[in-house]
């Protein structure tokens, strides 16, 4: 047994530091820790060096550059990663005190108070942190309606360390005289929010601890004949605990063993990875609670048996492993049993149990033992217990009494008692506690016959507060002294629990007593309260324990499953007034308390927190909403209370708008929170009669009479087709090429260069008709049909698909809105009326049919993809359907419109709508919402006379507007040309030509913005809010030219300098207010709007704003504000100072270039001095140009990928600020917009070549996948599962914030169908899920993963995952 060193004696410094450093440069770059992500990849890596180096580094930080002083406080707030283990080391290093907090993840409000507890009894200097929770700080500040805002630490500054540079030149620090003596870190006790306690743990108890587990281990491995530095551990414990800090970061690196992690999130939701992680990386150590044990074993079962009784984890072989540890809380008796008899067949040893026992106040481990022992009574009760430790494996230095708590007396083998423990590794005390440290850590033993000390004074022991025994050598630990509750894992102090009960009304103080409904030890309980009640409220007993039940749940964050009000002084308490807890406990199971009202909730419990349950479409509509409540807020949610009492997150709002939406005709605001403050106001809202309803869908029969191909026969077909949509491209340019031939031949008069525009014009004409040649040659006409993918017609839809999705991105953006689009259309096959306007794309072209004075904003698919068959004849594969689309006269439509729908005449399809697929709507319905119910009536449209005339004119202008247009951009051409040649002349260079060519276009793109500038002012003027002007046509002419010229300005400039500071002092000039730090996408401020908006301080995605409202122009003010893609907001709308999500319809306030880099190969190729004697062979040899101009992008975004986004920012989600980054960011954006639209890319979507793309890119594309746009960025954050469909879809790994980006990872699997949105970490896993058009799908909350259409499914059904949260 070590002694405590007299005060006498000479302080001594640490050896601990050196000993971490020897480990360093002996191990070097050896790998020491790997960081896993949910979905196997590889997220952080450190090597020993690299590890000691960034703590180093951060040490130095903390010394010469924030000012910490040695012994100071510095809180660790961190979100799970390696970057936390880093901080620590470095804090030991620089002699500070390391103070660890749960990181404040969702909800805040729970959360951020307890961390707040800590730093307030801490009193700390500075907070080192993550990007992930500095993002989420940031974030939650600028929510207009967060109530967690002002919780955040004031007056503390917070330092991110994850961007510590630690290159070789940067200078590390290691304070030089830190004693044994000395604090090394602050552990608070999970206990306690009220009045929490700081266990001191000082570097000599650290350094102990440290070596009594290696010694533990060194001594067994000896034992087993297992070279213990051959050691690969595996954790998923939390690092701010002390079992996964000490246990599974320090000892393992004091002991170079090489260590696998992962976050205890990615655990909870996928338990089965924890085995197949340790499986696949031959793991011999691993370390978990004993509720973990049982979960893996039950869901191993469970997947199985839904397998078929085929093992559910590829290649499980769990032969490596030598010990499991089991620790940090009561191990229950059938815990070896069950976890050996379902492992023993994957190679699991017989001796892999290790149990252990341990405590924050001895820094963690006091014993450990690697055997399975039972002991044959509990001297009191008979009851049995496993075995903790022995005393053949008890450390040296480690000394371990059973006393009684009463008198201080040691008790003999087979008695229950108090355990005590003496010897180096207990910590020094608790922070600011010196009465209870005393009691606690300086306990002395009496001897049997004396109330005199047992010695002189110099042996003092922990008293831990908890009761165990000695049996054969055995030490058993069997309960609790301290009235510590465990419920579902987590630990609770019943005085925080007695304290919030007594804030109700008709409770006596002093008299409630909370306790667990299990305190044996072998597992969880529930909680249970008894309180007496004042005999005034006796008759209302009920609506008290209802009160008590809310507050709980509220305060605490658990639901109590019984509460009972007892007769006044009639709860059990000591002869001292102190309440007896386990007293109360035997009384209540023992029905001998005098019980006025009993509260049992345990029959209806079933489940804790915000966990998922199925609602059924078959209910009556009240039961429908309370059903959706239900599965999203929790099956105790108070229908009276307001949102954020019940625990309404970001998140959850999303998903239940979505659910609601899906479930409810009614128009439902995304910020309905604000107008219903309860859910029984926005049950009224959404039961109410004045809504309409859900449209008829009609379900047809199809012709499935389409023969299946091979795959690979598929591949070829597919591969040929990209040759010959080259080889289009490049016959085109043979009829350009004879009339610029015809128009420049030597003596030619000047006069002919007039007609130079028309080579440009011919090529388009030229392609426009080889597009209509190929459609009526390779598909004739499309008819109403269910084919495979695999099929012969699939694979001739995907070549016109392709070819007319070339023709939008170089011909159709020149004509949208025109009467040319018409008549391409018309000569493709469509039935649409001449008087009809077209400002979008349309596909499938002979299913199509629209009326007379029709108005289509949004693109018409006529075809939808289905998820991949499990059986049937086309089992295996996915399958494309194709039905019919009617659009009746007088139609507006703005939103999506499914195949099959039939619109009446006069209808109206709302932004952001969509019309689910086979929907009949009825004559002059407006159709609203995702998907879309009738949602009133339209009035009919009778155009007069003089507006039919108008809009001839209109039209007519329309027509002549793109030539005059092409021949503007020609002459600001010519003088950019003559321009550069002037000012370029003598420059000699073998790209001279080429770069001569680039600057020609960039000129040319500025001159037309800045023609842009006096253009509008002179035909639009200065547009003021009011009433819109009697002659509209002839105003809304002059708009669409002004409009018309910046959208073609921008197809030349837009992808080069968006979201640079000249395009906002551009639009300033053109009369927005906007500032230098807001960042936007130009083509969304159209110069007939700018005078109504204003944007400061914000960030922008992809909006539309509607400043006409009503026969109006109306205002739109946006300032501190974060908008998502394809919101809409309507005129007169304010919003101040939030974030809105993606896909939002805004109705109220809401309080330098790589450019020419890229056509160097293509010159270069065409530089080849090389020609084969075959007819046409120019043109092949333009296609294979055109083929090197597409790979060329491909290469270098690949180089801009690994600039923007080092591989330290693949480690999961976090928020970056840095301005080097946000401007490599935006010019990250800017290319690859570029590259999607001009690189030819689109030729290979939906073919396996471009899933090599996507790859080459870093993308994880699991298996089969089908792309079909719009977008798919940050490639390597973006995970695409086997089976996964992605047509017309974004999906993101980044989402913008005011003042920064935050990226992280998305996972996609199913089928994605138009207009769904999915942003950085979300989750889709369910290949057999199909989203809703026009839907946002919410990021993950804390690492949980979703599924759409059945949200109740995205839940956990294990309410005891909450210890690791």
């Amino acid at each position: 047994m070590a002694l405590i060193k007299s005060a006498e004696e000479a302080p001594k410094q640490t050896t601990l530091i050196q000993q971490l450093n020897g480990v360093a440069v002996e191990k070097q770059n050896d790998i020491f820790a790997t960081w896993h992500e949910a979905n196997g990849t590889i997220g952080q890596e450190y090597t020993f060096e690299r590890l000691w180096e960034e703590a180093g580094a951060i040490a130095y930080n903390l010394h010469h550059k924030w000012g910490v002083k040695k012994g100071e406080k510095v809180v660790l707030c961190y979100g799970f990663g390696l970057h936390f283990f880093a901080a620590f080391l470095g804090c030991l290093r620089a002699g500070v005190v390391a103070v660890l907090v749960y990181p404040p993840f969702p909800p805040l409000t729970k959360t951020l108070p307890k961390m707040e507890k800590v730093i307030k009894d801490c009193q700390p200097v500075l907070i080192l942190t993550d990007i992930t929770i500095m993002a989420l700080k940031k974030v939650d500040e600028i929510k207009p309606f967060s109530k967690s805002k002002g919780m955040w630490p004031k007056g503390i500054p917070f330092k991110v360390t994850n961007g510590i540079n630690i290159h070789k030149h940067v200078e590390s620090f290691d304070q030089e005289d830190i004693l044994e003596s000395d604090v090394a870190f602050y552990q608070y006790t999970s206990g306690s929010t009220g009045d929490p306690k700081g266990v001191m743990v000082t570097f000599k108890a650290l350094e102990a601890n440290v070596h009594i587990n290696l010694n533990g281990l060194s001594q067994k491995c000896a034992e087993d004949g297992f070279d213990v530095d051959k050691i690969i551990g595996f954790s998923w414990l939390p690092q701010y605990h002390d079992f996964g800090l000490i246990f599974a970061s320090i000892v393992p690196f004091a002991a170079g063993w090489r260590m696998h992690m992962m976050s205890p999130l990615t655990f909870i939701k996928k338990p089965l990875c924890w085995l197949d992680f340790m499986s696949k990386h031959k793991v011999t150590l691993g370390v978990a609670p004993d509720f973990a044990y049982h979960l893996v074993a039950r869901k191993f079962k469970e997947e199985m048996s839904k397998a078929g009784g085929k093992c559910p984890i590829p290649n499980l072989d769990l032969s490596s492993v030598k010990y499991l540890q089991n620790g940090a809380e009561p191990i229950r008796l059938d815990t070896h049993k069950e976890f050996s008899s379902t492992f023993s067949d994957f190679g699991l040893r017989k001796s892999w149990f290790c149990s252990g026992y341990g405590l924050a106040e001895h820094v963690v481990t006091v014993s450990w033992l690697n055997e399975y022992h039972l002991s044959t009574q509990r001297p009191e009760d008979s009851k049995s217990f496993v075995a903790v430790g022995s005393k053949q494996t008890f450390h040296p230095c480690v000394d371990i009494k059973i006393v009684d708590p009463a008198n201080k007396h040691e008790l003999p083998a087979g008695q229950t008692g108090e355990i005590w423990i003496a010897g180096p590794s207990i910590a020094a005390g608790y922070h600011g506690k010196p009465e209870l440290s005393s009691e606690v850590f300086q306990a002395k033993l009496l001897p049997q016959d004396s109330a005199t000390d047992l010695d002189d004074g110099t042996t003092t022991f922990l008293r831990t507060g908890d009761l165990g025994f000695m049996q054969d050598g055995y030490l058993y630990v069997c309960g609790r002294i301290k009235d510590l509750l465990i419920i579902n894992g987590v630990n609770y102090y019943p005085q925080d629990i007695e304290l919030a009960v007594q804030s109700c009304n008709g409770v006596r103080p002093g008299c409630v007593a909370a306790f667990s409904s299990d305190d044996s030890g072998e597992g969880d309980g529930q909680l249970e309260v008894v309180f007496e009640i004042r005999n005034a409220n006796k008759m209302t007993a009920q609506a008290v324990c209802e009160a008590i039940k809310s507050v709980i749940i509220h305060d605490i964050g658990i639901v109590p499953s019984k509460i009972v009000a007892l007769e006044e002084r009639s709860i059990a308490k000591t002869t001292s007034g102190k309440i007896q807890r386990r007293r109360n406990r035997d009384l209540l199971h023992a029905n001998q308390h005098k019980a006025v009202f009993v509260l049992d909730q345990s029959s209806k419990l079933t489940g804790q927190g915000n966990g998922h349950q199925e609602t059924s479409n078959n209910l009556p509509p009240a039961e429908k909403f309370d059903a959706i409540m239900t599965s999203l807020l929790g099956s105790d949610y108070d229908p009276d209370a307001g949102w954020d009492e019940n625990g309404l997150t970001s998140l959850i709002l999303i998903e239940l708008n979505n659910k609601l939406a899906q479930s409810f005709p009614a128009t439902i605001p995304s910020d309905f929170p604000d107008h219903y403050p309860t859910p029984v106001a926005l049950k009224e809202y959404i039961l109410s009669p004045n809504h309409g309803s859900f449209f008829p869908i009609e379900v047809p029969s199809f012709d499935t009479s389409a023969t299946r191909l091979p795959w690979p026969v598929v591949t070829l077909l597919q591969g040929g087709g990209i040759i010959v949509l080259f080889l289009m491209l490049s016959v085109s340019t043979v009829p350009s090429f004879w009339c610029y031939k015809l128009i420049i031949y030597d003596g030619a008069p000047p006069s002919l260069g007039i007609l130079l525009p028309l080579v440009f014009l011919l090529w388009h004409i030229t392609f426009t008709l080889l597009v209509c040649l190929s459609k009526w040659i390779v598909i004739g006409k499309y008819t109403a049909q269910e084919v495979p993918v695999s099929s012969l017609y699939y694979v001739r839809w995907w070549f016109v698909d392709r070819a007319v999705h070339l023709w939008e991105m170089l011909t159709g953006r020149y004509v949208k809105g025109t009467p040319w689009l018409w008549l391409f259309y018309s000569m493709m096959g469509c039935k649409v009326h001449s008087s009809s306007k077209l400002d979008c794309f349309l596909r499938e072209f002979d299913l199509l049919d629209i009326g007379e004075n029709a108005e289509i904003s949004f693109g018409i698919k006529c075809r939808k993809f289905g998820p991949w068959q499990e059986s049937g004849r086309y089992a295996g594969c996915p399958t494309l359907r194709f039905r019919p689309i009617r659009i009746g006269g007088g139609c507006v439509v703005k939103g999506q419109v499914g195949p099959g729908v039939v619109l009446g005449d006069d209808s109206k399809v709302e932004k952001l709508a969509a019309v689910p697929e086979g929907s009949q709507v009825p004559t002059s319905a407006i159709a609203r919402g995702s998907p879309a119910h009738q949602s009133g009536m339209a009035q009919p449209k009778k155009n007069t006379e003089h507006e039919k005339k108008s809009m001839a004119v209109l039209r007519i202008a329309k027509i002549v507007g793109p030539l005059m247009e092409l021949y503007l951009t020609f002459a600001i051409a010519g003088s950019a040309g003559w321009a550069i040649t002037i000012g370029l002349s003598g420059f000699e260079w073998r790209y001279s030509a080429l770069l001569k060519a680039f600057l020609v276009v960039v000129l040319t793109g500025i001159g037309n913005l800045l023609v842009c500038i006096p253009m509008k002012w002179i035909l639009i003027g200065h547009r003021k809010p009011g009433p819109v002007s009697n002659n509209s046509i002839f105003q809304e002419s002059l708009d669409w030219m002004v409009d018309y010229h910046f959208f073609v300005s921008l197809v030349l400039l837009d992808l080069v300098a968006e979201n640079a500071v000249m395009i906002n002092g551009f639009l300033w000039l053109l009369g927005l207010d906007i500032d230098i730090e807001t960042k936007v996408w130009c083509v969304h401020f159209p110069p007939s709007k700018v005078d109504l908006i204003t944007v400061t301080k914000s960030s922008l995605s992809v909006a539309h704003f509607d400043v006409k409202q009503d026969g109006k122009y109306k205002k739109i003010h946006i300032e501190n504000t974060s908008i998502g893609h394809s919101v809409t907001i309507d005129g007169g709308v304010t919003i101040d100072s939030a974030q809105i999500n993606p896909l939002t319809h805004v109705t109220a306030n809401i309080q330098a270039t790589m450019l020419f880099f890229s056509i160097i190969p293509t010159y270069e190729f065409f530089q080849v001095d090389f020609y084969v004697p075959l007819v046409g062979f120019p043109v092949v040899k333009m296609a294979l140009a055109l083929a090197v101009f597409c790979f060329s992008w491909f290469f270098l975004l690949i180089l801009l990928h690994w600039i923007t986004y080092p591989s330290q920012y693949f480690c999961g989600a976090q928020g970056q600020t840095k301005p080097w980054f946000l401007a490599m960011f935006a010019i990250y954006m800017d290319l690859h917009c570029f590259l999607w639209d001009f690189s030819l890319l689109p030729i290979f979507w939906g073919t396996p070549f471009f899933n090599l793309f996507l790859r080459g890119m870093g993308c994880n594309v699991e298996g089969q996948a089908l792309f079909f746009g719009i977008r798919l960025y940050d490639l390597p954050l973006v995970t695409i599962k086997d089976k996964t469909i992605i047509d017309s879809c974004i999906v993101s790994g980044h989402s913008w914030v005011v003042d920064g980006v935050y990226i992280g990872p998305t996972t996609v699997a199913g089928v994605l169908h138009e207009g769904s949105f999915c942003l950085a970490n979300t989750y889709l896993l369910d290949s057999s899920k199909e989203t809703h058009p026009m839907q946002f799908v919410p990021p993950r909350s804390n690492g949980e993963e979703r599924n759409l259409k059945n949200p109740q499914d995205c839940g956990t059904e294990d309410t005891e995952l909450a210890y690791t949260v």
